[in-house]
C-alpha cells in the first residue's frame, strides 16, 4: 500500500527524529532501507514524465544532461523557442534528449520541489523540522553510466530511491563546513579524487530506501541496473554568516558607520582607534536586543515559500497558518506532547499524527485536513482546529 508522506518522522521511520538529530545529523552519514513503496506518493516516472511534458517551464538551465561525469552542451539537446515571457529561449527537445538517453546519459531535473503535491509535502515536512530551506533535484540515471565524479555537497543531502538500484559510494572525508561560495567551487576533480579518502561506506539503493549525507561529505553513485529513479532535497541551514545580514542593516542606522574612515594622510594608530570603535560597536550590537530578535525571526522565517493556489475553496474555506516554526511533537511518557524551547502540552490521545501533520504545513484547510486524514470524523478535527487557535498555535492565513 503507497504510504503519504506527512512530516519528518514519516520520512526517516523507522529511524525516531530523536535517534536521528542525536546519531547522525551534521555528524554522519545514515542509509535507512525501506519498503519498496514507502516513498511511492513522493515521485513516480508517471509524475516525472507529466512534469516535463509541460515543455515550456523548462530551460536548459533547469534541466541539464550528463554523460560520463561531463555536461552535455545545452545546443544539443535544446532549440531555439519562444518562452512564456515572450523572450529569445532555448527549450529542451524531448526528443533529442530521449536519443542522448539512449546512449546513456543522465537526466538532471532541477528545483521541482513546488511542482507535485508528494515532493511539496516532503519539501514542506523537511523545512518544518529542520529549520531550513529545501530546493529538489530529480535524477534519473541508465546502463551503469556515472553522471557525476566524486564530490561533496555544500549542503546535506536526503535521497530519496524511486525506482531501479544504484550503488552509492560514500568517502571517508568530509569538507570542512563547505558553503555555496566560489572559494568552495573552485577545485578541480583531481583535488577532489586525491581528497576523498577511502571508501567509507558502499550502500546499494532500492525503492523506499533513503539516505542522508550530511554537507562536504564525499561521495559518487552509478545506477546498476538498466534504469534508476531517485530525488535528492538539498537542506540549506541557517549559518553564522546569515547573522552579518541583520548587523549590516542595523550598521546602516548607526552614525558611526556612516563615517568616513581615516583618510590618506592618516597614520596607523589613527585607523587603528578607529577600527576599535566599530568592533566595540559590532560587538554591542551583535548582543543587543534588536538584533537577536530579528535573527530569531529570520531564523523562524527561513524556509522556501513556495505559495499555494486551492480555488475555489481558497476563496471561499478559511485557511489557517502555523504561527511558530519552532514547534515539535515529541514523546511524552506513554503518550506525545506539542512543544517548543519553553516548554510541552500533552497532545489527546490519537490527535499526535495530526498535530505532526499541521505544524509541517505551511497554510492548510480543514479540507486539507480531511483529504490527509479521511478516517477522522469532521467534529473532532473542527475541535482540535479550535483547540490549536485558542493555544496560538495556528491563526487565519
Amino acid at each position: 500500500m503507497t504510504e503519504n508522506i506527512f512530516t519528518f518522522a514519516d520520512i526517516l521511520h523507522p529511524v525516531t527524529p530523536a535517534e536521528f538529530f542525536a546519531e547522525y545529523h551534521d555528524k554522519k552519514p545514515l542509509h535507512i532501507p525501506g519498503t519498496p513503496d514507502k516513498f511511492a506518493s513522493v515521485l513516480s516516472w508517471q509524475t516525472l514524465n507529466d512534469m516535463l511534458n509541460m515543455s515550456s517551464v523548462w530551460s536548459g538551465i533547469s534541466l541539464r544532461l550528463m554523460l560520463d561525469a561531463k555536461p552535455i552542451p545545452t545546443p544539443e539537446f535544446c532549440r531555439p523557442a519562444i518562452d512564456r515571457n515572450n523572450a529569445q529561449s532555448m527549450q529542451p527537445d524531448p526528443e533529442r534528449i530521449t536519443a542522448l538517453l539512449r546512449q546513456g546519459a543522465s537526466l538532471i531535473a532541477n528545483d521541482v520541489d513546488a511542482l507535485s503535491p508528494g515532493l511539496r509535502a516532503v519539501a514542506e515536512a523537511m523545512e518544518g523540522a529542520l529549520g531550513a530551506k529545501a530546493q529538489a533535484n530529480v535524477y534519473c540515471s541508465w546502463r551503469q553510466r556515472q553522471a557525476f565524479d566524486s564530490h561533496f555537497d555544500t549542503h546535506d543531502a536526503y535521497a530519496f530511491h524511486l525506482e531501479g538500484e544504484k550503488v552509492w559510494q560514500i568517502y571517508e572525508t568530509r569538507a570542512d563546513r563547505p558553503i555555496a561560495h566560489p572559494n568552495f567551487k573552485q577545485f578541480g576533480q583531481a583535488h577532489h579524487d586525491q581528497s576523498k579518502g577511502k571508501v567509507l561506506l558502499e550502500v546499494t539503493m532500492r525503492p523506499g530506501d533513503l539516505l542522508y549525507l550530511p554537507r562536504g561529505q564525499y561521495h559518487d553513485a552509478l545506477a546498476s541496473g538498466s534504469s534508476a529513479l531517485h530525488v535528492t532535497f538539498g537542506l540549506t541551514a541557517v549559518i553564522g554568516i546569515d547573522f552579518f545580514d541583520i548587523l549590516r542593516e542595523l550598521a546602516i542606522g548607526d552614525s558611526l558607520f556612516r563615517a568616513n574612515v581615516p583618510g590618506p594622510g592618516s597614520n596607523d594608530r589613527e585607523v587603528a582607534v578607529y577600527m576599535k570603535k566599530l568592533a566595540q560597536r559590532l560587538g554591542e550590537m551583535a548582543a543587543s536586543p534588536e538584533s537577536l530578535e530579528q535573527f530569531g525571526r529570520f531564523r523562524q522565517e527561513y524556509r522556501n515559500h513556495r505559495g499555494r493556489y486551492e480555488l475555489p475553496d481558497s476563496v471561499l474555506v478559511p485557511q489557517y497558518r502555523v504561527r511558530s516554526r519552532s514547534l515539535s511533537v515529541v514523546k511524552a511518557g506513554n503518550g506525545w506532547a506539542l512543544a517548543d524551547k519553553a516548554r510541552s502540552v500533552p497532545i489527546p490521545p490519537g490527535n499526535d499524527r495530526l498535530v505532526a501533520w499541521v505544524i509541517a504545513q505551511e497554510r492548510f484547510s480543514n479540507a486539507d485536513m480531511a483529504a490527509a486524514f479521511p478516517d477522522q470524523a469532521a467534529e473532532d478535527r473542527t475541535h482540535l482546529l479550535r483547540e490549536l487557535a485558542g493555544m496560538k498555535v495556528i491563526e487565519p492565513a
